[in-house]
């Protein structure tokens, strides 16, 4: 496809964007393994960088435009301090459904194409990069319209520019990224049509080029690649079979033992005594790994059930060798089966008797297993969890599990559980004196060697972008689970920790007897407030901050479970636009201190809060005068766990109750 094919067709093609983001990376930090989740222009602005897609290098050291379609695998090595917009959209075609237009665009998959530039006039599409990422952030349907304006001025920008430069997109090697999709995700739930929508194309088309590539169809290559990981683990660990049976993407021992014995012709535990014997003949020494392939190793695939699940999860490796090993039989064995493997791509010659797999479905689907009863299925000890980003498989009674979210640590406290590690500010929560005795504080810095230190077989954090590369690095030390904040109510917070510490029970007698108490105080309180207004401040350096109906400090238990009227501009301007906070003028005072007030210092940025409380305003106001103001614990007030909530509880009651 020419540029001028591609331009038409932007003509007739209906576009949806799908998000805009700023991604700023030092110097020396990599970004490895991201698969662009849709058609995504790349629009660096600043610094210097090597950037692969797939395997076409580009050389970044000023404002440069890279685009690349669904399924583009970007790598990112910083060598100096780097921005770039990401701009992901998704593009379909409004054209007459002729035959001969249907083959042009499933030939040429015009939104798939790769291109890499430095631009002529490269100001105009920096400046148009920035101005949507900021109507994007916006919340109002305008500004999302906006950004879809400024969307289309870029593209004709863009457009325009390659034409003058003479700059022609390039169609991308779909079977190299399949391949390489495998290869690296080969322990994950894989469907054919999981990889072809991956890649934005048919499974029949998918197929189709495999056969012609690689003489072999998709699935029965991902076969042949579990098989040789399964192999290797075989000879060279002393991993169970159902550890195995998970690193290598089966469900469990018995599945994989009768895909392995159709595979290899003997079943796992003969291949490896096999094994055994002939490096007992040779005499060469064997390197033993302790077996912690389901504690260390995660498994992280994307639900496709959103449209903005985008994140694919990067590396995985298993760190299971502490030195590198002497040829052996072992060795020779992993040979042969690369050497299967290799044949398979390269040549005409059939694979029948190598490959098990069956085509468009999971390999690992567990409604075609017959377990018989001389040959049980070994007991589940992991689970599927669905977080922020996707599924991950963690243990389904974790032992050690660090807290890295700060907020919610209280919630493990509150269902029995004690974990190894926490991020130091949930350890300075004064509600949680005397139960995190004996938990390790972890610093902002996450550092992966002191928590590998701990040897967790859970790690819990709050979804952050800016941290996905520290993310990545946890990884490998066990599974994470982001939890996004402000996606659970405190209710729903609960109920998920106790998914993942396996406290599901633990976790709905709190709640019921968390309701016994609401339902007590409730009407007391109601008769004592009325209909009288209640607003939650926090003064700092610059003003108040008034808050809502899930940004903990109370409001909670405030507005949700006793229902509470707030003062009309905070009811507008938060808790109707689910809003956490506002912030707000001293001037406006008046407007949104209710008859009721509980306040406490923001005390983060140093601010002196006599500026308010020992002011002339704050001391007019009708609830200080009634003394109606309630100063709640400021360290404390942060939090909405489980543990902290019972002491907000208390304390609101005691407010206004005088109990």
């Amino acid at each position: 496809m020419n540029l001028n094919e591609h331009i038409m067709l932007w003509n007739h093609a209906s576009i949806k964007m799908l998000d805009v983001r700023y991604i700023l990376l030092e110097r020396g930090e990599t970004l490895r393994e991201y698969c662009f989740p849709a058609s995504t222009f790349l629009c660096a602005v600043r610094g210097r960088a090597k950037i692969w897609l797939d395997d076409s290098i580009h050389s970044v050291s000023s404002v440069q435009v890279l685009h690349g379609g669904k399924g583009t695998r970007l790598d990112i090595t910083v060598e100096e301090r780097f921005e770039y917009y990401l701009i992901l959209y998704k593009a379909e075609l409004s054209l007459p459904a002729s035959q001969e237009w249907e083959r042009f665009i499933q030939s040429n998959r015009p939104f798939q194409l790769q291109y890499g530039f430095e631009p002529l006039y490269p100001l105009s599409l920096a400046d148009k990069a920035g101005r949507m990422l900021e109507a994007w952030m916006k919340s109002e349907p305008l500004d999302k319209f906006q950004a879809r304006t400024l969307f289309y001025q870029f593209v004709h920008e863009l457009l325009w520019q390659m034409q003058r430069q003479g700059i022609e997109p390039t169609r991308p090697d779909l079977a190299a990224q399949a391949l390489r999709f495998m290869n690296e995700r080969y322990m994950e739930p894989i469907t054919l049509e999981m990889m072809a929508d991956l890649l934005d194309c048919s499974t029949r088309y998918l197929t189709k080029l495999f056969k012609s590539r690689m003489k072999e169809s998709p699935i029965r290559l991902l076969t042949q690649i579990r098989m040789g990981k399964a192999a290797q683990l075989l000879t060279d660990t002393e991993a169970t079979l159902q550890e195995i049976a998970l690193q290598v993407g089966y469900p469990d021992a018995y599945t994989l033992s009768r895909s392995f014995k159709r595979h290899y012709g003997l079943p796992p535990a003969l291949f490896r005594s096999k094994q055994l014997r002939a490096d007992s003949v040779l005499k060469l020494p064997r390197i033993r790994s302790r077996s912690a392939i389901v504690s260390r190793l995660p498994l992280r695939y994307i639900d496709n059930g959103s449209e903005n699940n985008y994140q694919l999860n990067g590396e995985r490796y298993l760190r299971m060798y502490k030195e590198i090993k002497p040829a052996s039989m072992a060795a020779v064995t992993l040979l042969f089966c690369i050497t299967l493997f290799l044949s398979a791509c390269s040549s005409g010659a059939s694979t029948a008797n190598i490959g098990a797999g069956t085509e468009g479905k999971v390999v690992t689907d567990q409604n075609s297993m017959k377990t018989s009863s001389s040959q049980p299925s070994p007991a589940a000890t992991t689970k599927s969890y669905k977080d922020s980003q996707g599924t991950v498989v963690i243990p389904t009674n974790p032992q050690r599990i660090v807290d890295l979210t700060g907020s919610f640590t209280g919630n493990l406290l509150a269902l029995g559980v004690k974990p190894v590690g926490a991020q130091i500010d949930a350890l300075k929560n004064p509600f949680l004196k005397g139960k995190v005795d004996g938990i390790e504080a972890i610093s902002d810095s996450f550092s992966p060697e002191k928590i590998l230190s701990l040897q967790p077989d859970l790690i819990i954090v709050v979804a952050a972008p800016s941290m996905e590369i520290t993310y990545k690095e946890l990884d490998k030390i066990a599974p994470v689970v982001r939890i996004e904040y402000g996606q659970y109510s405190y209710r729903e917070m609960l109920l998920e920790y106790g998914k993942l510490a396996g406290k599901e029970q633990a976790a709905e007698d709190w709640l019921k007897e968390w309701d016994k108490k609401i339902n007590e105080y409730k009407p007391q309180i109601a008769k004592v407030v009325g209909d009288k207004t209640v607003s939650i401040l926090q003064p700092y350096a610059k003003g108040i901050y008034a808050f809502g109906d899930f940004y903990a400090r109370g409001g909670e238990i405030l507005y949700k479970e006793f229902g509470l009227k707030a003062p009309k501009i905070i009811k507008d301007n938060v808790i109707d636009k689910h809003e956490g906070f506002a912030n707000l003028s001293l001037e406006q005072l008046p407007e949104y201190a209710g008859d009721y007030i509980f306040t406490s210092n923001w005390g983060w940025d140093k601010g002196d809060p006599k500026v308010l409380y020992d002011s002339n305003l704050w001391k007019g106001l009708p609830a200080v005068k009634a003394n109606h103001a309630f100063f709640i614990n400021a360290e404390g007030s942060y939090y909405n766990d489980a543990v902290s909530l019972e002491a907000q509880l208390a304390f609101i009651v005691a407010s206004f109750l005088g109990k």
